[in-house]
């Protein structure tokens, strides 16, 4: 084994890569998933769309996402995750600099190289889909392939959907599926799980607790940015956050432990690189476990997305609250989910973490129950008993790909993975609006939500390790 595999890392530098990962999540997921809702009302203000139509752009966002994911998947297995990291914060940057630039009757520049940029991106995936799925056609015809599809797109994009904002929005939010695929938590958990055996827990944690930050901050600073310089410049002010984490990453992330030449904490050390350890793609798709955790995924995501995504229009458009009021309270839920992510975390170190993941499911089908009743006596407490549930579930389903399957393919395995979360986050938004738009009311929607994690809990009872995880550590 090579001696420089045996080196241990300063004791500071694991904790400053679950650091990097806080970061890079609170500007993904907040940036592209629940910040970004504290726009929705200007902007259905100024462009008076239909809401189903408007939130369409969540549905393509993550249906894209769930779609490339699994291919991303394999490039989180061969690449050096520092180098997606720092491409998905140069999408973001772009995507932010586009929407301020929204307009009927005409394409702005930026507009145009986002769609460029986006057919190149989406083309890329085609290459590394094309070579797994049908290698023999060779390297040279998959690129073929994908810069014809590429060029097909941006052409129907400048003749179809160039006039119109909201085709301009659907055009950001493809590019923002990028975006999530390279810097989002497939990426992130891959990463800082890389650097830890001890502690694992508790490091995911506090990466995860980026996915809340972003819902916690963005809705609390942009009210302010909106009304003193507007919408347009409040976009602006924003995409200069991915431009410093782009500099951050480059500077401070070396990659894994085995491409940096350290190991991870509490690593045993007859085991040079985690990525020896593990089950393949192959074997975990043929476990009931791999299907659990996916479905039950699905169905979760589907269900806090689908709050998340409405919670503000809910109480801004429903119950009357100012967004300078309702900002906050969904910032209260993202505090409250952040603190319940790097509790959980820590707890699933030290007692199965499939009996913490089973009580989070159970805190968050309260959670919504409440929220279904339509009381706004209740929405505020029904909010914070989501956040406790939500917080740790996903910390845990994070934790229980990682564990139960081992590091040796986790990229293609939590691909496979966040396609079914992904398509789950995408539908619930789309179709809460929708159900919103038929009834005049979120309540159908509402109780839908109870009822995807109620089956969700059934399904979880089916989750199990897959590996012997003693053997890892030291």
């Amino acid at each position: 084994m090579n001696d420089t595999l045996r080196r241990q890392a300063p004791a500071w530098y694991p904790w400053i890569v679950a650091v990097m990962g806080m970061f890079a999540l609170f500007l993904s997921n907040g940036m592209t998933a629940t910040g970004i809702t504290i726009f929705d009302p200007p902007l259905l203000d100024e462009f008076q769309w239909p809401r189903g139509d408007f939130k369409f752009r969540d549905f393509l966002n993550f249906l894209v996402t769930a779609m490339i994911s699994p291919f991303v998947g394999i490039l989180i297995d061969r690449l050096n995750p520092r180098h997606l990291l720092m491409t998905g914060c140069g999408f973001l940057m772009l995507g932010y600099f586009g929407y301020s630039q929204l307009q009927n009757g005409g394409s702005p520049l930026i507009l145009q190289v986002i769609a460029a940029v986006t057919a190149l991106g989406l083309g890329g995936v085609v290459v590394v889909a094309l070579s797994v799925l049908a290698p023999s056609i060779g390297r040279n015809v998959a690129i073929g392939i994908a810069v014809v599809l590429g060029a097909i797109g941006f052409y129907l994009y400048s003749q179809y959907w160039a006039n119109e904002a909201l085709k301009q929005v659907y055009v950001i939010h493809l590019l923002f599926s990028l975006a999530l695929s390279t810097s989002g938590s497939m990426t992130v958990i891959y990463l800082v799980s890389s650097w830890f055996v001890k502690h694992r827990g508790l490091a995911i944690g506090i990466a995860l607790v980026g996915t809340s930050m972003g819902s916690a901050v963005l809705p609390f600073l942009n009210p302010y940015l909106i009304e003193a310089y507007g919408w347009r410049q409040a976009f602006i002010y924003n995409a200069y956050m991915p431009l410093v984490l782009f500099v951050l990453v480059l500077l401070v992330i070396r990659g894994t432990p085995a491409q940096a030449g350290y190991a991870a904490v509490g690593q045993n050390m007859a085991i040079g690189d985690l990525k020896q350890h593990g089950l393949t793609f192959r074997e975990a798709i043929r476990t009931r476990t791999f299907w659990a955790i996916g479905i039950s995924g699905f169905l979760t995501y589907y269900a806090i997305f689908s709050f998340v995504q409405h919670f503000v229009l809910h109480l801004n458009k429903g119950f009357g609250y100012p967004l300078k009021q309702a900002g906050p309270l969904l910032g209260l839920f993202s505090i409250v989910a952040m603190f319940a992510k790097l509790a959980n975390g820590a707890i699933a170190d030290r007692i199965d973490r499939h009996k913490v993941f089973m009580t989070c499911l159970v805190i968050m089908f309260f959670g919504l129950v409440g929220l279904a009743t339509m009381k706004e006596a209740w929405v505020v407490g029904s909010a914070i008993v989501i956040g406790l549930g939500w917080g740790g579930l996903f910390t845990l389903y994070n934790m229980l790909a990682v564990n139960n399957f081992g590091l040796r393919e986790i990229g293609r395995i939590n691909g496979a993975i966040s396609f079914m979360e992904s398509v789950g986050v995408g539908l619930g938004s789309w179709i809460t609006g929708m159900l919103f738009d038929a009834y005049g009311s979120y309540q159908v929607a509402f109780i839908g939500l109870a009822g995807a994690v109620l089956l969700a809990l059934v399904i979880g009872t089916q989750i199990k390790s897959e590996v012997d995880e003693s053997a890892l550590r030291a």
